[in-house]
């Protein structure tokens, strides 16, 4: 059967301010009864602690009769979010600066990205010459076919709900004002 998740991500966020956004997002939340203020262990997969949900959990899906939510898990560092929902063909990743298209597939493109991949995880940082324009672009900058990948430093995992809203999804985009969002859905 499996487990579900629901990422919403801010690809924009820095280190710095990714906790003061979180922050806002979780007070919200709270206040309309979606999650309980504290985060325990055992509302989401593994040991991360997650905000079990609140009275009024619904609020936030589409449908309540499918699904017993479990937690909300917030990240404010270095974090890779994956989606595993997408449409099964090539994920192609886009140069933000020219828009060409990358197959990510490609072996010769697959290690360029593998080895900034591997350098953000170790620093926060990479840069990804465009093999089209040669110009080149962070990491954090290229987008990925269906949100297939989102290297970020502030992350909201919904574990086990029932589809979030996309009214639900654009208000929590509000409180990231001019901050580009991802939804990443996938299963485990």
């Amino acid at each position: 059967m499996g487990d579900t998740f629901q990422t919403i991500a801010d690809r924009t966020a820095t280190p710095e301010e990714a906790p003061r956004l979180a922050r806002a997002v979780v007070d919200w939340l709270v206040t309309e009864g979606i999650v309980l203020a504290a985060a325990e262990p055992g509302w989401a997969l593994g040991d991360d602690p997650a905000h079990p949900p609140g009275p009024h959990w619904q609020k936030a899906v589409d449908d309540a009769r499918w699904g017993a939510p479990e937690g909300v898990a917030v990240y404010t560092e270095r974090h890779v979010f994956y989606s595993n929902f997408h449409d099964g063909g090539p994920v192609a990743v886009t140069c933000p600066r020219c828009g060409a298209g990358v197959d990510s597939d490609d072996k010769a493109t697959a290690a360029l990205f593998s080895t900034a991949m591997d350098a953000w995880q170790a620093t926060g940082e990479a840069d990804i010459a465009c093999p089209a324009c040669a110009e080149p672009v962070p990491l954090t900058d290229w987008d990925w076919t269906d949100d297939h990948l989102a290297f970020v430093h502030l992350g909201f995992q919904f574990w086990n709900w029932p589809w979030l809203g996309e009214e639900f999804r654009a208000r929590v985009a509000e409180f990231l004002p001019g901050h580009r969002t991802a939804f990443l859905p996938g299963k485990v």
